[in-house]
């Protein structure tokens, strides 16, 4: 078969990977690259082969490019997305789908209007770890699911850098929204989240949350941007499941690796991106792969975006909740 046209817009920490990953993949062809600046364009184009653009739109008119990468802030995702479904190009859209409800369901509209196809970057639906926790709680295993528990926590750095581009919710704890309503079968109906605001990054410094699924299943959430830099490998995550036959739980504190030295010690990653003998390899290897794949061949993505969609809404009503003090039903 022939190979894939592929371009990318938004060319930042995750656009530039994305980018790398194409240029490297046997089935597909990096056509072209799109960044506001210049430098970054240049540089990945450079790099990579491809060709550079300054806006989105010249990358979208090229009849050469079929699938895109957008990986832009999600501030920034709606008009891309709705201009390259127009386009008729194939989207991977980075997580989130979108900062909010509304604008993820103009998205949507979208994107049913015209048939095209969408696939989220939900990058633990490619984590081995993550995968096989969804595998250990099916119901025949599991049997009823009584309570899950989610932690994923950063350093503080993050925080400062996004500002109130973003936030703890949509750029850090949309992860395990989509993780939880994924392993545990069940949407989110209900949410109440406290928030501290100390340190002054232009961000939350911390959220914690109890929600409700809608099959009885309670769960816990553990959100914070407030450890120091020194944090090993700069975050820690882990997630536990409860059922009445069996539970399983999982702790990516570290990756397996650590380089000792009298300074102190280090990790280094295993499985999100490492790079491995020149290559980008893990989990978001695996996602452009099966991005790849499966628009080449016309096959269905691993994750309906709708499922990707659902977790809007509860991120929507974590924050309303964290800002009220009271609990929030999903509004969906």
């Amino acid at each position: 078969m022939n190979e894939l046209g592929v371009g990318v817009i938004g060319l930042g920490y995750f656009g530039a990977r994305h980018a790398r990953l194409y240029a490297q993949h046997p089935a597909a062809k990096l056509v072209a690259v799109c960044d506001k600046n210049p430098d970054a364009a240049a540089a990945v184009a450079s790099a990579t082969g491809a060709e550079a653009h300054a806006e989105f739109t010249e990358l979208l008119a090229r009849a050469d490019i079929e699938a895109v990468s957008i990986c832009l802030p999600d501030r920034l995702h709606e008009e891309a997305a709705v201009a390259a479904v127009r386009a008729g190009k194939a989207i991977l859209l980075e997580k989130p789908m979108a900062h909010d409800t509304a604008t993820a369901g103009r998205i949507a509209a979208a994107v049913e209007e015209s048939g095209a196809r969408l696939m989220v970057g939900h990058i633990l639906r490619f984590d081995p770890r993550y995968v096989q926790v969804h595998e250990a709680v099916a119901p025949e295993r599991l049997g009823e699911v009584i309570h899950l528990r989610a932690k994923r926590n950063g350093i503080r750095s993050t925080a400062r850098r996004l500002g109130p581009a973003s936030s703890i919710l949509f750029y850090m704890g949309v992860h395990d929204i989509d993780a939880m309503q994924w392993i545990a079968r069940s949407r989110i109906s209900r949410v109440y989240a406290q928030k501290r605001e100390v340190l002054g990054t232009g961000n939350e410094d911390a959220l914690y949350a109890v929600v409700n699924f809608e099959n009885g299943a309670i769960g816990s959430i553990d959100y914070s941007w407030a450890w120091p830099d020194g944090l090993m490998n700069g975050f820690r995550a882990a997630l536990e499941v409860v059922g009445t036959r069996a539970a399983t739980y999982l702790d990516v504190t570290d990756q397996g690796f650590y380089a000792v030295s009298d300074a102190g010690t280090i990790g280094g990653d295993t499985h999100l991106w490492p790079e491995i003998n020149g290559r980008i390899t893990g989990d978001l290897a695996d996602e452009i792969d099966h991005f790849v794949t499966a628009t080449r061949d016309g096959t269905p993505y691993l994750q309906p975006w709708q499922e990707a969609f659902d977790a809007i809404p509860v991120l929507d009503a974590l924050a309303h909740s964290a800002a009220s003090g009271k609990s929030v039903t999903v509004q969906r």
